[in-house]
C-alpha cells in the first residue's frame, strides 16, 4: 500500500524527519506535489495561492502563537494522508 504521509518522513533524506523545519537545507526536495511525470499540474497555482494567503494573513495578525493548553496535536486516522484534527492559534490584530 502506498502511504503518502510517509514520503516526506524518510530519515535517510530528512534529518530529524518528525520535526517541521521549513529552513532545512533540502526542504525543496519534498514530495508534496508528486515527482516526475506524476508532478501536480496545479503546483504553481497552489504555491501562489498559499503565498498570497500568508502575505495577507501576516499583515493582519501579529504575535501568532499556539493557543495555550488547547492543542493535543492528534491526527486524523488515515493510511494515505497525515493531518491534524485541529490546530488552535492565538494572535492580535495588527490594526492595518
Amino acid at each position: 500500500m502506498v502511504m503518502y504521509a510517509s514520503g516526506n518522513r524518510d530519515e535517510a533524506e530528512f534529518p530529524d524527519p518528525d520535526r517541521f523545519d521549513v529552513r532545512r537545507d533540502n526542504a525543496r526536495t519534498h514530495l508534496g506535489f508528486g515527482q516526475g511525470e506524476h508532478f501536480c499540474i496545479g503546483a504553481a497555482l497552489a504555491r501562489l495561492e498559499a503565498r498570497v494567503a500568508f502575505e495577507i494573513l501576516l499583515t493582519r495578525m501579529q504575535n501568532i502563537r499556539l493557543a495555550a493548553d488547547k492543542n493535543d496535536f492528534s491526527h486524523t486516522p488515515s493510511f494515505i494522508l497525515r493531518g491534524l484534527k485541529e490546530l488552535h492559534l492565538e494572535f492580535e490584530e495588527s490594526g492595518e
